[in-house]
């Protein structure tokens, strides 16, 4: 593949699994095929609002390989903490969303579009993330954004004590499309979602994420500047629910015997990515 250039931009399109990269360009082929887009080509100058990319990219490999007891797939890119593939995950350009334009369905006889989709490794981890500091505040910045958007409970966000806060990840999940089932449905589809999809994704200069790791959630254990009133102690001796603000996912609050706080929070947010050419 050539370089990674600066002015790539990122399309989304069919679910949050399909993400399409724009990077550069050559001559449309008939036959499709794919290639890896080799992870090595990212450097810190297109990774420019992840400051410590190779460090925090380090950490967190040790996460999946500890987790999943299995080493970490080669050309995968750190994408961050983040629950949306966006532009943010490869450089700072402008993404296009063009979700509204097309609703890709599986049309073969089992109209069962997952069935493209592998689950290579999962594993309910719950273990403690001793990672460096820019990935704690990673976490932290989650912990303060959603309890501020919980209602309720939203003055917890403000009696955080940050010297003393355990993270924990839960379920980290490592999936894939198969890329060659997904290149022989678009050969044969005579869909004309799908032939629209075909067009996009052999459009010179895109490339198509194929294979995702995700946590879906996280766990946090703190103690609070001030000490809580017998009231509000009360509301969290049984464990209470709340709605995330951006509806995609829920919280729990409770308090432990040892008079810290847990907060759960329930949702997916994608760590590593692979991405390919298909021309």
């Amino acid at each position: 593949m050539n370089d990674i250039k600066k002015n790539c931009s990122v399309i989304f399109i069919v679910l949050s699994f399909f993400t399409l990269l724009r990077c550069h360009s050559k001559p449309e082929q008939t036959a499709m095929h794919f290639e890896v887009v080799n992870a090595d080509k990212i450097t810190d100058s297109l990774s420019a609002h992840l400051i410590n990319y190779k460090e925090d990219f380090t950490h967190w490999k040790s996460v999946y390989e500890h987790c999943l007891h299995d080493t970490l797939f080669p050309d995968a890119f750190y994408l961050g903490l983040q629950n949306s593939m966006g532009i943010g995950s490869v450089n700072n350009m402008t993404v296009q969303n063009i979700n509204g334009q097309i609703t890709v369905l599986d049309t073969s006889g089992n109209r069962d579009i997952l069935n493209i989709i592998a689950i290579n490794n999962s594993a309910n981890c719950f273990s403690n993330i001793n990672l460096n500091k820019n990935l704690q505040d990673s976490f932290y910045n989650e912990l303060i954004r959603n309890l501020r958007s919980s209602g309720n409970y939203a003055y917890l966000a403000d009696a955080v004590d940050t010297d003393q806060i355990v993270f924990k990840i839960t379920t980290l999940i490592d999936y894939a499309i198969r890329p060659d089932t997904l290149m022989q449905r678009l050969q044969q589809t005579k869909d004309s979602s799908l032939l629209y999809f075909r067009k996009i994704l052999t459009t010179p200069g895109n490339a198509l994420l194929v294979r995702s790791v995700m946590i879906f959630g996280f766990s946090s254990e703190f103690h609070l500047k001030r000490k809580l009133t017998d009231k509000e102690a009360d509301a969290f001796k049984n464990q209470v629910y709340f709605k995330l603000g951006d509806a995609s996912g829920n919280g729990s609050i409770r308090l432990l015997s040892n008079q810290n706080l847990e907060v759960v929070i329930n949702k997916n947010y994608t760590v590593f990515g692979q991405f390919y050419i298909f021309n």
